[in-house]
């Protein structure tokens, strides 16, 4: 008689392992998206971007390195969190302001929702990337 054994905890760590790591270059790719329409004034909240998994950044972290010049998109390279989630996200105190407000003028370029329209636009790629990711990552495991 043939038995399977099925190692429920091994593949679904797999499977996750393979999504985070496809959805945080997803993310960067929104964040490449998003970067010619981010509002500019001084480059501030363009360097300020980044890519995480497990939370959210320290914002004031952030927003000071990116003031002193520091481009943060590539700047926590392991998960700051335990969530299985990866955030794409952008931290001066006045990001959300640029990102909502539709009224702004932007004399040097960018514009409002420049993560959200970059988001919208690359989800459904995104997505199928990390399908194909984990589909694969299960493959070579088996």
């Amino acid at each position: 008689m043939a038995k399977n054994k099925w190692r429920i905890k091994e593949a679904v760590k797999i499977a996750e392992e393979a999504a985070l790591k496809e959805l945080r270059t997803g993310a960067e790719r929104i964040i490449a998206k998003a970067m010619n329409n981010v509002p500019i004034e001084t480059g501030t909240l363009r360097r300020s971007a980044t890519t995480t998994v497990g939370g959210l950044p320290d914002m004031m972290q952030v927003y000071e390195a990116a003031k002193d010049g520091n481009e943060m998109k590539n700047a926590f390279p392991q998960p700051i969190g335990k969530e299985k989630a990866v955030y794409v996200s952008y931290n001066t105190p006045y990001a959300r302001r640029q990102h909502e407000e539709l009224g702004y003028n932007h004399p040097l370029g960018g514009g409002p929702k420049f993560l959200e329209n970059s988001f919208n636009q690359l989800k459904g790629d995104i997505i199928k990337s990390a399908q194909e990711a984990v589909k694969k990552a299960l493959q070579k495991a088996n």
